[in-house]
């Protein structure tokens, strides 16, 4: 089944531009809650084999510093995972926006901040590209930990599929100094459904 699991350049810069759309809706409840720009880069959309992904995720984020991973399954026909990856310096800048002085700062609430952020990012991300294909999804409760080394990373995708589909972009407030980026995770028989989908919405047009 691996052989057919690839997008053609068409149905590439068709899911792209449905998820430019779905992260235009990030992008505003994001900037409503911090009450600062938000800014997710294009993003962009690449088809790897399961055992790649640390290597992509190292060679992607800069781990000589403390990175905040926040995971949240994605269930139904569009099956997979969001990922939330953000260094510690950036949470504690985000952390600060939220309105927390230095002394209230601590693990815990940058932990839970990083995954309300987390939470937003997924719910309008994945239910607007559920939308516009015409499914429905629903999402596990997201876990999070904190990470020194690109190993310290647990992801089911490494050892249950033959190829992952990565939707990735980066989320940037400028003045702020907070990056994080963001990375959609999709698998084997999903890839193939988006596939479908795409195709239906390419004929229609």
């Amino acid at each position: 089944m691996s052989q057919n699991i690839t997008l053609t350049d068409d149905e590439k810069d068709c899911l792209q531009e449905l998820m430019n759309m779905a992260y235009g809706s990030a992008t505003a409840a994001i900037t409503e809650i911090l009450d600062a720009f938000a800014k997710l880069s294009i993003p962009t959309i690449q088809i790897i084999n399961a055992e790649e992904l640390k290597p992509y995720l190292s060679n992607e984020l800069n781990f000589n510093e403390e990175h905040l991973v926040a995971l949240q399954q994605i269930n139904g026909t569009l099956n997979g995972e969001n990922m939330f990856l953000i260094d510690k310096k950036s949470a504690t800048n985000m952390a600060q926006k939220f309105g927390l002085t230095e002394d209230e700062i601590n693990e815990d609430e940058i932990c839970d901040i990083t995954l309300e952020i987390t939470n937003i990012l997924s719910s309008s991300t994945i239910s607007k590209l559920a939308e516009d294909i015409e499914t429905s999804v629903s999402f596990s409760a997201p876990s999070i930990k904190i990470i020194k080394s690109i190993d310290e990373l647990n992801n089911i995708f490494i050892n249950k599929y033959q190829k992952v589909i990565i939707i990735s972009t980066k989320l940037e407030f400028v003045d702020l100094n907070i990056n994080g980026e963001l990375f959609i995770l999709t698998t084997d028989d999903s890839i193939l459904f988006i596939k479908e989908k795409l195709n239906k919405i390419l004929d229609e047009l």
